[in-house]
């Protein structure tokens, strides 16, 4: 059978695949816009700083600048911006996660990886020998928590807990 399309019905037919591959296109790259809508390998240092403001913490590691944004004690979000050595965005996430979380290894974990997972802690105290961090965070956007991060004296994570922001809550307001 031949095609039974007019050329009218055929103009429609192209202009409603072009319009489909538009759509496609804008929710594929939507997909690799982050934090702040700032678009990794596109987006650069002014226009976060001119977005976000100021970073509560900077650092360096391998060539890359990290900028980042924490919220704490009181907020429950840590934003961390990373740079290429030309100041463009690699990489724009929120760190206070359950994957990040999970990743905390007893025994194996150090202060500085930790930093590097989560960020900035909210409040950092010593009780029973052990150096104690701990964050505000809201898993899969339900009630907050308070995580708390073990340090024996070798550096390394002892344990992990997370409270019930409603049971137990953070030392704020205990100083």
């Amino acid at each position: 059978m031949r095609n039974s399309l007019t050329g009218r019905d055929q103009v429609e037919l192209s202009r409603k695949i072009f319009l489909a591959g538009v759509i496609a296109a804008s929710v594929a790259v939507a997909g690799c816009v982050s934090y702040g809508g700032f678009t990794p390998g596109v987006s650069t240092m002014s226009e976060v700083r001119s977005k976000s403001g100021r970073p509560t913490d900077v650092r360096f590691s391998s060539g890359e600048e990290i900028w980042e944004y924490a919220t704490g004690p009181e907020g429950i979000e840590t934003y961390v911006v990373v740079f290429d050595g030309n100041g463009v965005v690699r990489s724009a996430r929120q760190v206070l996660t359950e994957d990040n979380i999970h990743r905390l290894v007893p025994r194996k974990t150090t202060r500085e990886e930790t930093r590097n997972l989560l960020g900035r802690p909210g409040d950092v105290y010593q009780m029973n020998g052990s150096e104690v961090w701990e964050w505000r965070f809201r898993p899969q956007g339900f009630a907050p928590e308070i995580l708390v991060v073990y340090f024996g004296g070798d550096g390394l994570v002892n344990g992990v807990t997370r409270v019930l922001e409603s049971v137990g809550g953070g030392r704020r307001g205990r100083r």
